[in-house]
């Protein structure tokens, strides 16, 4: 009779597990699909391990938030974007932006940044008056404590950006 009344008791409490997990779960899609920030749209770390796809849509410029002045106290860019990925320690991240003309400042970059540009174009001028455009298919890497500006042609940009905020890989 116990072997009967503590199956019956596990059986149970694994069903309501599994409804609680399932409830949960459509709770946080709900509560993702109503909660919309303005200007880029985010992702969480994901699980070690698993695989982040950079998806076509995002990349083609699609359902990346609405525009919204990206750092008004460095310049008058109106920016959005996506971030997919930053590693758990929060040294590493990746995502998309998207800009409208204009430009913005960097006064001692506190992280390096990779961009390659996707659709339209960047100009680059460093403190010393150096300048770089880059176009489709170009990219560049801005280091740690790049001084200059970004400057935003007409017809705007769309970049794939990876930025670390870490030491030297050992």
């Amino acid at each position: 009779m116990k072997y009967r009344e503590t199956h019956s008791i596990f059986r149970w409490r694994r069903a309501a597990s599994a409804v609680g997990f399932i409830a949960w779960s459509a709770a946080m899609i709900l509560v993702g699909s109503l909660s919309t920030e303005i200007g880029f749209s985010r992702l969480q770390a994901a699980t070690a391990g698993s695989l982040v796809r950079l998806d076509n849509d995002r990349l083609a410029g699609n359902n990346l938030g609405e525009y919204s002045p990206y750092d008004p106290e460095a310049g008058d860019l109106m920016a959005r974007g996506h971030e997919f990925f930053y590693s758990e320690d929060g040294n590493f991240g990746l995502g998309v932006w998207e800009s409208k003309p204009g430009e913005t400042t960097y006064n001692d970059l506190g992280y390096d940044e990779l961009m390659y540009v996707l659709d339209g174009a960047i100009v680059m001028t460093d403190e010393d008056g150096n300048v770089e455009k880059i176009g489709p298919g170009e990219g560049l890497v801005l280091p740690t404590g790049f001084s200059g500006t970004l400057a935003v042609p007409e017809g705007g940009v769309r970049k794939i950006w990876a930025t670390y905020m870490g030491g030297k890989k050992k």
